[in-house]
């Protein structure tokens, strides 16, 4: 066998593998090593560089005819391994050797002669890319680019005017996203000419380039030995004899582009690039390349050198732009369909979302799932599901791929990364500007992103989505935003996951102390600042590794805790050269872990971006530290109403406390706080300039206006008919109408402050109004049930809308006037049309609806409700979208910001939301902190108190003799309005307005029974004297009487048409009296459950009606402040006690004494004047006023010491229960619960206003040097 058969056969067995033929240098290698010479002599007869040969071409050249062969083949037994070969394929018979011989030289003699019409290739390393998926618009886009459109006017795929090809174009990309293979890809076509053969431009179609080059820098290859294996192949071997200079060399190579048309492809760029340096630098050694690229740039000729890379060239950069002829083209993900090729090609199974979801965390890179593919298909027998649930997406190759990108980061570039890892959403200049420490010039952090985005390691938030819906739809155009700087910043998930796992890696070891605190100073695990969301996923992705990772490490909480509050003292004896975020990180990690925090000393130090508004801080020293970023708890009580400013800058709750709350919307700081009404601000409307506010409440009779700016009255309040329910301006600012007490509409001019009219037609509570967008209508919600449409040219009824079938709590008129929303107790909203009356009924709620609204557009309408949920509703569809989840009490108010994208509620245990209406996403939480005491009762033994709250929902048993607390409860989800002991002592019971009954068991501490049976929600509880039976009342109008023991329901007492707000049973336990909320009294007995007399003429209040001892005469509460006495015989009232300034609240009897006590009959009554009186009842007279609560008091209850000594308790909305000796009027002992900051010492903080030192004063911090 000669050479040339030698070479014969090679070419075939190639040809066969790879579908191409030898390049020339593999030629000269082969020719060279059958002659027996060196790799010096081959390039020395080639023009080659020596070095070039043997590291790069050569060993890949053995390697795939080895591939070719099924055998080992080098350099030594190459001519031996081609003739063993030669033999075993053709045998003995030499006559069946000649004829494909001859055969083989025509062909070669034909290929010769296509060779001077078709390019010259040389695919030098370039790997076999027969499998290849999707790229279509991207290959087009580039060849467009390449060739160039000579028409005048032709807009390119890009939709930019093309008059020339492009010199030098640049493919990006991270890691693993294909830029290798469309390169190659892309030479393979238009080598092979399969652009030309559908372009009817095209006059010659094999003659658009004449050579065809591809080379990997992978290796770092020098540019002399790149530019002495270019240059002889460009001049078809004839220029051996290079100059000696790289610029020389330059200069010649750029001679050849410009007298033939050549497609050279160097990929792998980012191997000359410089790590950890400016993006797009190069490697010492390799700056000469930075001159190629410019001179072939910039200069003009005929030819295309294509570069792929992670990094962009500083060059390339300098030189781009979409009408020069120097472009970049960011390579994306491939499509959903060419991805799902991939996973089907591994032979994957799942679902479709399965399928889209794995895609995602991806992003569409194709190597990373081939990668992860394989590992599902050998892990997880093919099942993308069950690997999806182990919720790691980075491992194994992926990980080595991105260590290759990572390691080239410089501190700055890598500081970024991990801000952004840890933020997980886009990211702004200026928040990343104010994370970073030390502070850093805008420009120079500009600089940084620019170069994150040119090493593909980041991506605009925004113009991501944009990219991925464009590749969707299978267009591979730049989008004219991506020019932009972006407005914000991210990273794909694979990225994120591996910072994010670096980050938490390096945290433990610091914690561990086996590192100096370095990424534990320089960034927050979790931020204050954060959405509510994003701050979630913080602490689960982020904290609680690290967290779990060191409760691994030192195996109990003791040894953790002791090893952290080493770790302090450490931090707070190591001086920093600036400040950081090491003492809030560790303060998150300790609350996380749930570590006592009582008595810590974080003094001196920077505690940045902590999220504390539910952490207990009792006697923790802040001393001098510097609170900037950090979020506290507010002093917020239950809320009750929401709104936004007109502009949507200001957002306004109002509270129990008669509180009115004003929060800057963009910051979420609170701006103004002040007390409106006595209690329960309910009535909240700003009007149409934004300049007012107007309130109400349903216990005066007064509506006030404030001024929004400082919170002052403008003028003397309105004095109404009856309390108000429901306040609202006019569209025009110039009418207020007011829902009041007894079904009453008033409506007031608002500059003359005086009333224009009634309108009249409800027959009891008015709890919503609203106007219509002219202001021509109003529509109004009540007690009655209905749903009022009035005119105001004529102050008259136009309709009544029916349907609801319980009381109709909040009503929204449509932004085109044409429909009113209801939202009632019976569960259901109601979309009423104005012009028919026919209504739209919305279920979905599974208790009672407290709120509606529309959004502006008015294609939304969201309802808030008692089952804790806010639901959004589309209104063409008439189905429910998304739930809002995340509170944890009743949702009692919602609203639309003016531009419609985010919703502000409130709920009754004192926290107020911000939620993102697109996404349904939690944006901003303000938690209170209170604990107003709605109800106390004493155990028989006098061994225990018990207490139920109204803004934290909580049940509290206390020791009386120590006033500490013993037990806190936590399972009501809304105002605990009463609380019940057993005779024996052993049980107690609880009423909330959650619409549960709750039996506890007081040695066991745990809940023994829940009652369901009510509608809605529980006001009262009483027991029978021998503890059997158990009387409810409720928001429905009824009493029911149950088996304590049994939890049996026996009867359900009908009577009352209003909610029955209290029951109690007379002394022999046979008869019970209830009370309404409209104040009549019903008597009923208790064996049968008839209703056996009412009492209806005293103008009472509903909140509490008791039995005297002898069974004979009620108590009961007069609106006019007083006390009266009732007799059950023959309904006469027999005395009325005087004295109280304010309404009572709340009344209680000193249980009977044995007739031969001669103690005197004692009633007790608590009221709004923060006073307790104690009454002779047989004598009317006063015996005396306990005085020392600061708020109103709800509750009172009598009971005794082990002595015997007569003591009374009482629960306010002071936060406090006191004990008072009954006989002395002595206050023994204040019961109050630690509050959440009690003793935290704030003494020289910075980065808190003063009023936000306020706040938290009044949550138990003080200032102590």
């Amino acid at each position: 066998m000669d050479v040339e058969k030698g070479l014969e056969v090679v070419n075939e067995v190639v040809l066969v593998k790879t579908g191409r033929r030898l390049s020339p240098i593999e030629v000269a290698i082969l020719k060279g090593s059958w002659q027996g010479k060196t790799y010096e002599e081959i390039a020395s007869n080639a023009s080659y560089a020596a070095s070039y040969l043997k590291r790069y071409v050569g060993p890949k050249l053995w390697q795939l005819i080895s591939d070719a062969l099924g055998e080992e083949v080098n350099k030594t037994n190459f001519r031996t391994s081609l003739e063993h070969h030669y033999q075993q394929a053709n045998g003995a018979a030499q006559e069946g050797v000649r004829e494909p011989k001859n055969k083989a030289s025509e062909k070669r003699s034909s290929e010769h002669r296509a060779d001077t019409t078709s390019p010259c290739v040389d695919w030098g390393e370039a790997t076999d890319v027969s499998t290849f998926y999707g790229r279509q618009p991207e290959l087009e886009l580039l060849y467009q680019w390449i060739k160039g459109e000579f028409s005048s006017g032709k807009q390119s795929l890009s939709g930019v005017p093309q008059t020339s090809h492009c010199r030098l174009i640049c493919l990006l990309g991270m890691g693993g996203i294909g830029k290798t293979s469309v390169s190659i890809k892309l030479a393979q076509n238009i080598a092979s000419s399969q652009f030309e053969e559908s372009d009817r431009l095209s006059a010659k179609p094999n003659s658009l380039f004449e050579f065809v080059i591809w080379r990997s820098l992978r290796d770092a290859l020098p540019l002399d030995d790149l530019l002495e294996d270019l240059i002889p192949l460009l001049s078809r071997q004839q220029d051996i004899d290079l100059p000696k200079g790289t610029s020389a060399k330059i200069t010649r190579l750029i001679q050849y582009l410009k007298q033939n048309r050549c497609l050279l492809v160097l990929d792998n760029v980012e191997s000359i690039l410089q790590s950890g340096q400016v993006v797009g630098s190069y490697r010492s050694g390799y700056e000469a390349y930075g001159e190629l690229f410019q001179r072939v740039g910039a200069t003009e000729h005929q030819s295309c050198l294509l570069l792929t890379s992670r990094e962009k060239p500083s060059e390339v950069a300098t030189l781009e732009g979409d009408a020069l002829p120097v472009r970049s083209l960011q390579l994306a993900g491939l499509t959903t369909t060419d991805s799902n090729s991939i996973l089907a090609a591994k032979g994957l199974m799942g679902s479709a979302g399965d399928r889209d979801n794995l895609i995602e965390h991806y992003r569409g890179n194709p190597l990373a799932l081939k990668i992860v593919a394989t590992s599902i298909r050998d892990l997880f027998d093919g099942d993308i599901a069950e690997f999806l649930e182990q919720g790691t997406i980075v491992f194994n190759g992926l990980r080595r791929l991105l260590d290759e990108q990572i390691e080239r980061l410089s501190v700055l570039e890598q500081q970024v990364m991990n801000w952004l890892a840890i933020n997980r959403e886009g990211t702004t200049i200026d928040q990343l500007h104010a994370d970073i420490i030390p502070t850093v010039s805008k420009a120079r952090l500009l600089e940084v992103l620019e170069k994150l985005g040119r090493r593909c390691l980041i991506e605009a938030a925004a113009q991501a989505q944009i990219e991925r819906k464009i590749l969707q739809n299978g267009d591979a155009r730049q989008n004219g935003e991506a020019k932009r700087i972006p407005s914000s910043f991210t990273q794909q998930p694979a990225v994120m996951e591996y910072v994010t796992e670096h980050i938490i890696e390096t945290v433990v070891a610091e914690l561990k102390g086996e590192q100096p605190f370095n990424l534990l100073r320089h960034y927050a695990l979790t931020k204050a600042s954060a959405s509510d969301y994003i701050r979630e996923s913080q602490i689960r992705l982020i904290l609680e590794p690290i967290a779990t990772q060191l409760s691994s490490a030192f195996g109990s909480t003791a040894a953790l805790s002791q090893h952290l509050q080493q770790q302090l003292q450490q931090l707070k004896n190591t001086p920093e050269v600036y400040p950081g975020y090491a003492g809030a990180n560790l303060l998150s990690l300790l609350n996380y872990l749930q570590i006592d925090l009582n008595g810590w000393d974080f003094s001196h130090l920077p505690i940045w971006q902590a999220y504390l508004p539910e952490t207990p801080l009792h006697q923790v020293n802040f001393t001098e530290c510097d609170f900037t970023g950090s979020a506290f708890a507010q002093t917020l009580s239950s809320l009750v109403n929401v709104a936004f400013s007109p502009d949507g800058r200001l957002m306004v709750s109002c509270d129990s406390d008669g509180r009115i709350h004003l929060w800057d919307t963009a910051s979420g700081q609170p701006k103004l706080s002040w007390q409106a009404h006595e209690e329960f601000t309910w009535g909240l409307s700003f009007s149409p300039d934004g300049q007012m506010l107007a309130s109400g409440s349903p216990h005066d009779s007064l509506i006030k206006l404030w001024d929004v700016q400082t919170g002052k009255l403008l003028r003397e309040p309105f004095q109404i008919a009856k309390t108000s329910w429901a306040v609202q301006f006019s569209p025009d600012g110039k009418r207020l109408v007011i829902g009041e007490e007894e079904g009453l509409l008033e409506l007031w001019d608002v500059e003359m402050g005086t009333c224009l009219t009634f309108l009249e037609g409800h027959s009891d509570i008015v709890h919503s109004v609203a106007f219509s967008p002219d202001g021509k209508q109003l529509v109004s919600g009540s007690d009655d049930c209905a749903v009022r449409l009035w005119d105001l040219s004529t102050f008259s009824e136009m309709r009544q809308f029916e349907g609801h079938h319980h009381t109709v709590l909040s009503v929204s008129f449509s932004p085109n006037g044409q429909w009113v929303a209801s939202a009632s107790w019976d569960k259901t909203v109601r979309l009423w049309h104005l012009a028919t009356g026919e209504s739209i009924c919305f279920e979905g709620h599974t208790d009672l609806v407290w709120s509606v609204s529309f959004s502006p557009d008015g294609l939304l309408l969201a309802t808030a409700g008692q089952d804790r949920t806010i639901r959004l509703w589309d209104l063409q569809t008439e189905q429910p979208i998304r739930t809002l989840l995340g509170h944890q009490a009743c949702v009692t108010a919602i609203a639309f910001s003016p531009d419609g994208k985010t919703l502000l509620s409130s709920s009754a245990d004192s926290v107020q939301k911000v939620w993102d209406v697109t996404t349904g996403q939690a944006l901003k939480t303000w938690q209170g902190h209170l604990s107003r005491v709605l109800s106390v009762a004493f155990s028989p033994d006098g061994q225990h108190i018990i207490s139920g709250s109204a803004t934290d929902l909580l049940v509290r048993l206390w020791n009386p003799l120590t006033g500490t607390c013993l037990k806190t409860f936590n399972e009501h989800t809304h105002w605990v309005w009463d609380v019940t002991f057993s005779s024996d002592s052993k049980t107690f019971i609880s009423g909330s307005s959650d619409g549960t009954i709750k039996v506890w068991d007081v040695q066991t501490q745990q809940c023994i029974k829940t009652l369901h049976c009510h509608t809605n929600c529980i006001f009262g509880t009483a027991l029978s004297s021998d503890g059997q039976v158990l009387a409810s009342t409720s928001n429905d109008a009824t009493v029911k009487l149950w088996d304590l023991h049994t939890g049996t329901h026996l009867h359900t007492l009908v009577g009352h048409d209003f909610p029955v707000w209290h029951v109690t049973f007379s002394p022999d336990g046979r008869w019970l009296a209830s009370i309404a909320k409209n104040g009549i009294v019903r008597l009923w007995q208790v064996e049968t459950g008839t209703c056996m007399q009412v009492f209806d003429q005293h103008d009472l209040l509903g909140f509490e009606v008791e039995f005297c001892a002898d069974g004979k005469t009620l108590l009961g509460i007069g609106s006019d402040n007083n006390i009266k006495q009732l007799d059950i015989a023959t309904g006469e009232c027999l005395q009325s006690l005087k004295g109280h300034a304010a309404l009572v609240r709340s009344l209680a009897l000193r249980p009977p004494s044995p007739p031969s006590s001669h103690r005197p009959q004692i009633l007790a009554s608590g009221s709004a004047d923060h006073t307790i009186r104690l009454w002779d009842l047989d004598s009317g007279k006063c015996l005396n006023v306990l005085q020392g609560h600061t708020g109103i008091i709800f509750s009172v209850a009598f009971g005794c010491d082990v002595t015997g000594r007569s003591l009374l308790a009482s629960g306010s909305f002071d936060e406090t229960i006191r004990l008072w000796d009954v006989e002395t009027g002595e206050c023994l002992q204040v019961l109050k619960s630690d509050r959440i900051y009690e003793g935290m010492n704030i003494q020289g903080v910075t980065g808190l206003s003063s009023g936000q030192k306020a706040v938290l004063k009044q949550l138990g911090a003080i200032e102590k040097n």
